[in-house]
């Protein structure tokens, strides 16, 4: 019985030990990044992006055997820091402004942050996070015979007020997504 005792009275101490130790750090603010991904128990500011606050825009492609991924970047132009977390909604659109008839899906895309889980971003005024469109551009892949090209996105990012904007694809490559269906990454920072 007296091993057992001993093995209590130090598991007892090295609790006691590691509570002090969590209580002390530095007294020094943190820096926050200009986004970040919150985990777990860390500070987020509460209040949701509303789509006003909120500026869309083109980021760029990135593209590999026949898929395509368009970069959106979601910048917070307001004053007040926000967080944002989830999908984004996403039509795109031909030259004439009509939406193109594509399901818009999550996960199962060809691009890693299309394979992601939501989590949280904070953004501080001016900072910026993204999401991902991605598409098939090849029309023998997965029976995509059909293709249409996307002259422009009508995007809405997930939160409170949610506003739609178009963004303009023309500073890009052309987008020619094959066969009905897009995929949406969530957003990231």
């Amino acid at each position: 019985m007296w091993p057992m005792r001993r093995w209590i009275a130090g598991a007892a101490a090295l609790a006691a030990l590691a509570l002090a130790l969590a209580g002390c750090g530095s007294s020094q603010p943190r820096t926050p990044t200009s986004a970040s991904t919150t985990t777990q128990g860390a500070a987020a500011p509460h209040t949701v992006c509303t789509g006003s606050q909120l500026t869309l825009s083109y980021a760029g492609t990135e593209g590999a055997t026949g898929h395509l991924e368009l970069r959106v970047a979601v910048r917070n132009s307001s004053q007040t820091m926000c967080r944002l977390r989830g999908y984004p909604s996403a039509r795109l659109l031909d030259g004439s402004g009509r939406a193109l008839p594509l399901h818009v899906g999550r996960r199962d895309g060809f691009f890693p942050d299309t394979e992601s889980h939501p989590r949280p971003v904070a953004l501080k005024p001016g900072a910026s996070a993204h999401f991902g469109i991605s598409l098939i551009t090849n029309n023998e892949y997965k029976g995509a015979r059909v293709c249409r090209t996307a002259a422009s996105a009508m995007l809405a990012t997930p939160g409170a007020g949610t506003r739609w904007q178009r963004v303009s694809l023309r500073p890009g490559p052309r987008v020619t997504p094959c066969g009905h269906q897009v995929v949406v990454s969530p957003i990231h920072a």
